[in-house]
């Protein structure tokens, strides 16, 4: 239980596997099913209410992950414009904050509350955001009907079982568990991309390490001089972190498995990231 409790050891063991493994049958539904699962537990201890929390607080999250974090991630997609990953980039830049956010605020001793609050508005704010944003830039190539069950089956069902789910103990052992079968078979599907185009996948590890990294180091940083060292850690989590297993599984469904690429090596510098807050070196 120990190995399993820890968030960036999962998802290095995932990465290792699915290159290891390559690409396997009904990959792309294996992921699918076990994040439905893992967003149904994640969210399950989530109540569905604001209380008389700091608002200010909760919008400054919102706006971090939601302006601050997606307009980095459009900056840093125009060098992949005319490519299939751009496709990616926009899947990503709409997408939530990762689920992982709430245990990694506890871990890390950030605010909690703040945390909790923040998820939840970016929650419902995504029903809205992902196809609107999705289907604007892609109105011709997008199929409609499948974008939309794509965020019935990943949101709103996760969403509506979650209210009727209630795991108590072991829970961030059991989500750890079920992304390592979101994303190994991301991972073995475009195991080849890793050995043919290297300085492709350099030139964009460069690029997610801006992103996720150096956006949550700065944020930290500056959030401890203005707001205290709780609140900044909660920051730099909404700063670095969307749900890369979402935008995967969204991107490889509704356009092709090469889009889910810049996501899979976004999660590899959120594993990186999740280690310095899991030892406290950053």
């Amino acid at each position: 239980m120990k190995i399993l409790s820890s968030f960036s050891f999962i998802v290095g063991l995932s990465v290792l596997f699915g290159f290891i493994t390559g690409k396997i049958p009904y990959g792309n539904d294996i992921a699918k099913i076990s994040l439905m699962a893992a967003m149904t537990i994640a969210i399950s201890n989530i109540p569905f209410k604001l209380s008389d929390f700091n608002r200010k607080k909760v919008f400054m999250a919102v706006a971090i992950n939601y302006i601050f974090l997606s307009l980095l991630i459009f900056i840093l997609s125009i060098p992949f414009l005319h490519t299939p990953l751009f496709a990616g980039f926009v899947v990503m830049a709409a997408a939530p904050p990762a689920v992982a956010v709430l245990p990694l605020t506890k871990v890390a001793g950030g605010n909690g509350r703040l945390s909790l609050f923040g998820l939840i508005i970016c929650y419902l704010l995504s029903l809205a955001i992902i196809p609107i944003l999705v289907y604007a830039l892609f109105s011709k190539v997008v199929n409609l009907i499948e974008l939309a069950e794509n965020i019935l089956l990943l949101i709103v069902i996760p969403m509506i079982l979650s209210r009727f789910v209630k795991i108590e103990h072991n829970a961030n052992e059991m989500i750890n568990l079920l992304f390592f079968f979101v994303i190994f078979p991301i991972v073995g599907a475009n195991r080849s991309v890793f050995f043919q185009h290297f300085n492709f996948i350099a030139w964009l590890s460069i690029l997610m390490m801006i992103r996720t990294v150096a956006t949550g180091w700065i944020v930290k940083f500056l959030g401890e001089r203005k707001y205290g060292r709780e609140d900044a850690i909660s920051y730099s989590l909404f700063a670095s972190f969307k749900n890369e297993g979402l935008v995967m599984i969204l991107a490889a469904s509704i356009f092709n498995e090469t889009a889910a690429i810049p996501a899979l090596i976004a999660t590899i510098f959120e594993l990186i990231w999740v280690a310095f807050l899991e030892l406290k070196i950053a």
